[in-house]
């Protein structure tokens, strides 16, 4: 009977821990339940509303009251009337452009629907709380023949403070970008004089520009970027003189000038991309970033006075040169020929050494031709601080240049009887290949660079075709104790990798 008693007692403890223990399914369902988003402090949750277009953080207010007017105090507001308005889209793109346009020929039904897209973006500003720190707004080029883009910019700078800007003309289902910057019936954006002394930074991409008033006294505007604009000459200058505080400029895809010169103390990064000029002129003693990308102009009229530059980016080979021939048929100026006119290759004593304190040198270059490798060991010898060095090999060769690696050459051993070069045995750290292919010539420098550059951490060679001939390259006798051999094969297109790699350096 004790026994049985002890043994019922027993089973009923056994039994209640088995009621205590929880439901895994209860606590997986409690943890799914969870909403940790909403957990979050405001502060977060208003960062992460900035991020988003005010479309798309405006709707999040459905979730809950707390999110409701969140939007109201992001620091950042980011339009774009494809999907702010998009209802009234299809309004906008249906009508016929007009030079001036007429609102009084409009039907008083469309007129109501056209006057609500520029009410609601108002509103939406308006209706913001506080102040806003930067601003991108992305719209049709029906906006500008409204004056609604001149509203939102002096509503957005005089009232919100705004001060980072980006405007962006958006082409619609049948237009392209290159047609709204540069076509006849374009609109001219009205903006006040002096509209823009207050912003730090600005943006502009496919516009026409003939006057350079807005800029009046910009005292303030340190970042520039100009994408795809059709300025004179006039305007140009004038721009450049009335920003006297400006570092970072860029001028990308424009056209309308003929000469571009470049007098500024104080700016730092200057990006020239698919530019048609006569004259290139460029004078600052504080660059240090530099970036030429498909440039047209004759070599000779390159001048550049730039002391205390640190990097150097020079491309002729990229996606924007070769658009750029075919259409115009004109010829982009040699990364090779950029170099030599540079260092004073030609005339053997450069006036000014911008390579001295130069710290990364990013180039497209074919190393398998003797006159564009004697040019870059010339430059090497010239670089007393490089620590990083990057080449890009042509994609594309010409359809004459056949190279056959079999062949014995006189000058297949270029680079084995080079000097070892101060920087290369002192300075440089990181090397990257891109578009290898094993050829002779490649395969020497890459060798020279191997057994020689004793400080070199690590070769990184991309191969667009067989890794092969660059695998040989892991058995020879390195320099460096340190030294790393990345081998890659690029399964990509070459095209497409070397414009990604282009736009990572012009990332605003």
């Amino acid at each position: 009977m004790l026994l049985s008693g002890a043994s019922s007692t027993m089973e009923k403890d056994g039994d209640r821990r088995i009621t205590k223990r929880p439901n895994m399914n209860n606590v997986m369902k409690d943890e799914l339940d969870q909403d940790m988003i909403s957990n979050l402090p405001s502060a977060i949750l208003i960062i992460i509303l900035s991020k988003l277009r005010i479309d798309e953080a405006v709707r999040c207010g459905i979730l809950s009251k707390r999110w409701l007017r969140l939007w109201k105090q992001t620091s950042h507001l980011e339009f774009d009337l494809k999907y702010t308005v998009k209802p009234l889209q299809q309004v906008l793109l249906s009508r016929k452009p007009r030079v001036v346009p007429d609102l009084n020929t409009y039907d008083p039904s469309l007129y109501k629907l056209v006057y609500a897209c520029y009410a609601k973006v108002t509103q939406l500003i308006l209706g913001h709380w506080g102040i806003i720190s930067s601003c991108r707004i992305r719209h049709f080029r029906k906006n500008i023949g409204l004056g609604d883009v001149t509203d939102w910019v002096v509503c957005l700078i005089d009232s919100k403070e705004v001060k980072d800007l980006s405007l962006e003309c958006a082409p619609d289902s049948r237009e392209t970008d290159e047609s709204i910057a540069f076509r006849e019936d374009v609109y001219l954006i009205d903006f006040p004089d002096g509209i823009f002394k207050t912003l730090d930074s600005l943006e502009l991409i496919n516009y026409t520009m003939y006057w350079w008033q807005p800029f009046q006294e910009c005292c303030k505007l340190k970042k520039l970027k100009l994408k795809r604009v059709c300025l004179d000459d006039e305007t140009l200058n004038g721009i450049l003189q009335n920003c006297v505080v400006l570092e970072n400029f860029s001028l990308l895809e424009s056209s309308g000038f003929e000469e571009l010169v470049i007098e500024k103390s104080k700016l730092k990064v200057l990006q020239l991309q698919a530019l048609f000029v006569d004259e290139i002129d460029i004078s600052c003693e504080n660059l240090e970033i530099l970036l030429l990308d498909s440039m047209i102009c004759e070599v000779k009229n390159v001048r550049i006075y730039a002391p205390c530059l640190r990097t150097f980016r020079s491309y002729c080979y990229s996606i924007y040169a070769r658009m750029l021939s075919v259409k115009g048929g004109k010829s982009i100026v040699k990364t090779h020929d950029i170099l030599a006119t540079l260092s004073g290759y030609l005339a053997r004593a450069p006036s000014c050494n911008i390579f001295q304190n130069l710290s990364t040198l990013s180039i497209d270059l074919d190393l398998n031709k003797i006159s564009e490798a004697t040019i870059l060991s010339y430059v090497l010898n010239l670089c007393t601080s490089l620590q990083a060095i990057e080449i890009t090999l042509p994609v594309f060769m010409p359809r004459n240049f056949v190279y056959n690696s079999n062949i014995s050459h006189p000058m297949s051993k270029f680079w084995d009887k080079r000097k070892l070069c101060y920087c290369t045995s002192q300075k440089l750290k990181f090397v990257y290949m891109r578009g290898f292919k094993g050829n002779v010539q490649e395969v020497e420098f890459a060798k020279y660079l191997i057994t020689r550059a004793t400080m070199l951490k690590r070769i990184t060679i991309i191969c667009s075709d067989s890794m092969e001939v660059a695998e040989n390259l892991l058995s020879l006798p390195r320099a460096s104790a340190t030294l790393s051999i990345n081998l890659k094969l690029n399964a990509n297109n070459p095209m497409d990798e070397f414009a990604e790699h282009q736009n990572r350096q012009l990332k605003w």
